[in-house]
This record gives C-alpha cells, structure tokens and sequence, in this order.
C-alpha cells in the first residue's frame, strides 16, 4: 500500500513538474513563429532550440528548426534537423519534403530524387512528388520509370494538363507515340497554347517520337 502511495505521489509531482514547464515552452514556439514572420529567421531558430531545451517536443523542434534553417539557407544543418525529425517520426513525410526543397534550392537533382522516393515510400500518391521525380527521371532520359511516375500523376488528377503533357511525352520518348495520342488530342481541348502541345500532337498523328521538352 506504501509503495502504491509513493507512486501515485511520484506521478503527481512529475505532472505538476511538467506543467509549470508549459507555459515557457508555448511562449518559446510563439516567439519563434512571430520572430519568422518578421523574416528574422536566425532568432526564430533561437526560440525553437529554446523551445526544445524548456522541454518541448523533439520532432517537432527538429522539423521547425530544418525548415527554419533552410529559410535562412543554412542548408547543411537543414539536413541535419530534417535527418534528426525523418528519425523521430519515420512515417512523416515532412522531413523528406523538406530535404526535398533544400536539395532543389542546392540544384541537386540526385538528391532530390532520393528524398523524393522516400517520400513516395510513406505515401505512393503524393502527386507534387510525383511530378518531382519523374521530371527528374524525364531529364536524365529514363523515360520508362518517368511514365511510372507521371501516370500515377496523371490518373490522380486527370484534368491538370501538366500530368498529362509529361505523360504524353515520356510516351513518345519510349517510340509510343499512339498511346499518347489520346493525351495530346485531351490537350488540344483544354490547353492549345501549352509547352509543346502542339508540338505533341503533331507527332502523335505522324507516328515518329520527337525530341524531348526538356525543362519547363
């Protein structure tokens, strides 16, 4: 019975001990968000790291604190929060959409694909993703694992004409230009003036594959 009593006692103080932390902690994450929206982001990363000191919970400072460092394009600790949150939170996809943008911000294509799969890894149809990695795949000429990427795309969201096109075109790049010919002839209904929708059609009602679109 003593010893039932020593715990129910233990408990309580450790809960009152961590209520009298909250209020510092809420003030630190507040400060922080005010100091970002006043583009001062070296002092908002301050608060966060002040945050996580006063008690604050670890993926959500890291996840801050990348994103915050990657504002203030300290790109090498961006990955290394991002890393610290990816390791906290291994079904989360913030963190890798966040390696994402500092490797895009570096103009690292390689990198952003890896970031990119692990993001398709915890959620197959993130469609940005989607239209990330296959561009990339698109521009290193890997046409087929484009197509992958870009259907799935596409068949999210049937309507946007940026899947489609991409579609078409990593279809015509493989020798297939009849099957993107249904794409194209979509295109020319709702988009004419696109990048290369003419240029696509063209090539789907002659037969020979085209040159590639390259960057848009």
């Amino acid at each position: 019975m003593k010893t039932h009593l020593l715990i129910f006692a233990f408990a309580c103080v450790t809960a009152a001990n961590a209520a009298d932390k909250l209020p510092a902690i809420a003030e630190a994450w507040q400060k922080s968000l005010t100091e970002e929206s006043n583009n001062d982001y070296a002092a908002a990363l301050e608060s966060v790291l002040a945050f996580k000191s006063a008690g604050g919970e670890t993926y959500l400072a890291a996840v801050r604190a990348g994103w915050l460092s990657c504002l203030n394009k300290d790109y090498t600790k961006a990955v290394q929060y991002y890393t610290t949150a990816a390791k906290q939170e291994p079904r989360a996809i913030t963190p890798h959409l966040g390696m994402m943008n500092v490797y895009q911000a570096q103009t690292l294509p390689e990198n952003v694909l890896r970031a990119a799969r692990e993001v398709l890894k915890i959620d197959q149809f993130h469609r940005p993703t989607l239209l990330i990695a296959g561009e990339i795949l698109f521009n290193q000429q890997d046409y087929r694992k484009a197509e992958v990427y870009f259907e799935r795309a596409y068949k999210l969201m049937p309507e946007d004409p940026i899947a489609m096109s991409w579609f078409g075109w990593s279809q015509i790049n493989q020798g297939h230009a009849r099957l993107a010919a249904p794409l194209f002839e979509k295109l020319m209904q709702i988009n004419p003036d696109g990048y290369l929708v003419h240029d696509g059609f063209a090539i789907t009602r002659s037969g020979p594959p085209g040159p590639p679109p390259g960057q848009r």
